[in-house]
């Protein structure tokens, strides 16, 4: 996951600042609240495939799923009670890529 921001050089400079900010908490998030939130590791994972979609080329299509199960795992990006700072950053970043990309 780290580093890979520079390879979404055709996405918005707030969608690649998003994913910078991802790469920076998701790791600590999912290794903090993993075993009360098991949900962390396919967010994760459809993360890294969005940004994959994202790198070849927008296809949109497949953003769209990803987006919307992104969407159902978090609950909407709901913060939970029991969120760090770091949880919150994470979410608000997921969401803010979300809206951007939904809106292209």
């Amino acid at each position: 996951m780290f580093g890979r921001s520079n390879h979404l050089k055709n996405c918005p400079k707030s969608v690649q600042k998003s994913f910078r900010t991802l790469d920076f908490f998701l790791p600590r998030v999912k290794k903090i609240h993993r075993a009360e939130h098991p949900e962390l590791m396919e967010v994760e994972q459809v993360t890294d495939e969005l940004r994959t979609i994202l790198e070849g080329g927008m296809d949109t299509g497949r953003t769209t799923v990803l987006l919307e199960r992104l969407r159902n795992l978090t609950k909407n990006y709901a913060i939970p009670p029991d969120a760090c700072p770091a949880y919150k950053n994470a979410y608000k970043a997921l969401s803010q890529i979300d809206a951007i990309l939904s809106t292209m």
